[in-house]
């Protein structure tokens, strides 16, 4: 028989395991993540993309993510660059309906995207929560599509709550980090909390560390909802210069791996190889800097880079692209609202 002061002990300890995971005190974590899961599952889209211009070279022609549902009048919320330069769109749906999408806004200060399909009787729309309310070993439910109408579901627990910084001029101050399996096509795909929740969309994976996995709060773009349904773009923030390098940190400079073809940077003459040592002669040691130095400026200003080629310094001007303008996509209409 177990002892009364070691079962209440146990139960207080019970309690307070499911209070820390998100979950009503007493409640069955299973039962939980079931119902979750319900809730939401039908608002899971398979999204296959045909894509064209530059985007096609970057990231391939044809590709396949997830994406999520998430208002009643028929908006999708993916990840930017499962879509970016789509020239066609089409999502399904775990029924095996299958619609043509369109892209209603892109943002890549945030790396989402929300794409718009007709409503239809039955459509279930998931309810977004908040990464703000977030807390260290909660638990974290990854939805993703596996194929037009086959899902799945992994569990784990929220890690942390890093800074993210892309090698594709991307940073963001704060991601959610999970150790729930990310599965190949789970990009775009809803992270839920214990309630059923959309808190952040499944973007990016640590590859050389084994479930380290990020996800994009939405909080980042619930705010601006709005405007992007509006103007197809948030226009209340003004985007960050681009000039279209894919850069990491060396002991020597900021290393240059590659230039896309036709942005600023190739205009300009930078090559792969490269090391760029300043920007408008402020010193960068460091991709963080490079992005932080680069980001006081606006689109449209010219950039002095002194870079290092061959055991020469090279100055070269770079004018500050817009990265949306550059990786159009005839499913997405010219900004509106002008």
């Amino acid at each position: 028989m177990i002892p009364r002061r070691v079962w209440r002990a146990c139960c207080v300890s019970a309690g307070l395991v499911a209070g820390c995971s998100g979950l009503p005190l007493g409640a069955d974590p299973n039962q939980a993540v079931i119902d979750a899961v319900a809730r939401v599952l039908p608002a899971v889209v398979d999204v296959e993309v045909v894509a064209g211009g530059p985007a096609a070279r970057v990231l391939g022609k044809e590709r396949r993510g997830s994406g999520v549902v998430v208002t009643p009048r028929g908006h999708i919320l993916t990840a930017s660059h499962v879509v970016l330069g789509a020239e066609g769109l089409k999502v399904t749906f775990p029924s095996g309906q299958q619609l043509a999408a369109e892209i209603t806004a892109t943002d890549s200060e945030s790396g989402l995207a929300l794409l718009h399909i007709p409503p239809f009787p039955g459509m279930v729309a998931a309810p977004l929560g908040s990464a703000a309310d977030l807390k260290l070993g909660q638990v974290s439910i990854a939805v993703s599509s596996q194929g037009r109408e086959v899902r799945a579901v992994t569990t784990g627990v929220i890690s942390a709550f890093p800074s993210f910084e892309g090698y594709w001029e991307y940073r963001l101050d704060r991601v959610i980090q999970t150790d729930a399996v990310i599965n190949p096509g789970s990009s775009g795909g809803p992270l839920l909390d214990a309630q059923g929740r959309v808190v952040g969309i499944l973007s990016f994976s640590q590859s050389d560390v084994q479930r380290i996995n990020f996800a994009i709060p939405v909080d980042l773009i619930t705010g601006v909802m709005d405007e992007l349904i509006q103007y197809g773009r948030v226009r209340s923030q003004p985007p960050h210069p681009w000039l279209g390098t894919y850069t990491v940190t060396t002991d020597r400079g900021v290393g240059v791996v590659a230039v896309t073809p036709g942005s600023p940077a190739d205009r300009a003459g930078l090559r792969q190889r490269d090391l760029i040592l300043q920007v408008n002669g402020v010193p960068v040691e460091s991709r963080a800097d490079f992005y932080r130095t680069l980001w006081r400026g606006k689109v449209g200003d010219a950039f002095e880079l002194i870079v290092r080629r061959d055991e020469q310094n090279l100055s070269l001007v770079v004018e500050g692209g817009d990265r949306q303008a550059f990786f159009p996509s005839p499913l997405q209409g010219p900004e509106r609202g002008q």
